[in-house]
């Protein structure tokens, strides 16, 4: 996903490369759209130190320089890198959450129909994922 080292990336948007912003980078970077659970277990995974505060210390400090977006699903949420705007696919069965593309050109509301400035759009589509379409279980 990235296209150079963590610690680059990270100083190129005016944040230190601590271990802990390095190692919860990683974390999203091996999971589509990890809920904070999953980059404590990740983290908690090869260093077992982190605590669950960190890890939401570093979520915070990510979202507020712009590296990370959180997506609020049915009161939980979950972390992604892609931080343009862009649209999610939800599997109603299992809960995995996916990105989808759409023209960028295409406008699903005509801003004079609303007295609204609209800034930005995000949709979530529901379906099945692969997985639960062909009736298998998550690992």
């Amino acid at each position: 996903m990235l296209d150079r080292p963590i610690e680059e990336f990270l100083r190129d948007r005016g944040l230190r490369a601590t271990p802990q912003r390095v190692l919860v980078v990683e974390a999203l970077m091996d999971a589509s759209h990890p809920d904070v659970e999953t980059i404590f277990a990740y983290a908690q995974a090869r260093q077992s130190t982190m605590s669950l505060a960190t890890v939401y210390n570093v979520l915070d400090k990510l979202r507020a320089a712009g590296v990370v977006m959180v997506l609020d699903f049915h009161g939980r949420r979950y972390y992604d890198l892609r931080v343009e705007s862009h649209d999610h696919v939800r599997c109603r069965n299992c809960g995995r959450l996916d990105d989808i593309l759409r023209d960028p050109n295409t406008r699903l509301i005509r801003p004079a129909a609303h007295p609204w400035v609209i800034e930005d759009q995000s949709l979530v589509w529901q379906g099945l994922c692969p997985v639960c379409q062909n009736g298998y279980s998550h690992a």
